[in-house]
């Protein structure tokens, strides 16, 4: 993952995608995106440089022309054998539905699959139905949740106080995303 750059994904621009690992260094962008990307929703809590110090091999960032255009931070589970954990991901609302969050996930993919895992997990906002949709394209499930909220299983309180969440898991076996 770290350093190569390829053509831009199907249905991208022909601007070419510079696709490389997190270094942390990489949080405060990460951390200005998420504020610029989703206004209001106070998640820069979750971004750190530990992150992409520990676990940088696994988070994966899309740039084009030196700009920040998707992310995706994630990392082998400790906890649940064989599973890859995305804590969280996004991809620049001009650049939406142009296969960035598809190939960021295809590499991380790749990335914990080389490391046996056999499954994805995920969890996003329920707010978040945008991000529930396209888990939903790209093959995840939702998993029962604590309550049913506007027709979704959520988790209450999973990420702090306030904040409920929907589960999602998709098998990598003999699949990309």
């Amino acid at each position: 993952m770290s350093g190569d750059r390829a053509s831009s994904p199907a249905g991208a621009t022909s601007s070419s995608v510079a696709w490389r690992s997190a270094e942390p260094d990489d949080a405060a962008a990460v951390a200005r995106a998420i504020d610029d990307w989703w206004p209001g929703k106070h998640m820069v809590h979750a971004v750190c440089p530990q992150l992409f110090e520990h676990l940088g091999d696994t988070c994966v960032l899309a740039e084009r022309e030196g700009d920040l255009i998707g992310f995706l931070v994630g990392f082998v589970s400790q906890r649940m054998p064989g599973t890859g954990y995305v804590h969280y991901a996004g991809v620049r609302p001009d650049c939406r539905g142009l296969g960035i969050g598809r190939e960021l996930y295809r590499r991380f993919s790749t990335a914990v699959a080389g490391r046996g895992c056999t499954r994805l997990y995920a969890e996003t906002g329920a707010w978040n139905v945008e991000s529930i949709a396209f888990h939903r394209r790209v093959g995840f499930t939702l998993q029962p949740g604590d309550a049913i909220v506007d027709g979704l299983p959520v988790h209450h309180d999973s990420a702090g106080v306030g904040f409920d969440f929907v589960v999602m898991v998709k098998p990598l076996v003999g699949e990309g995303p």
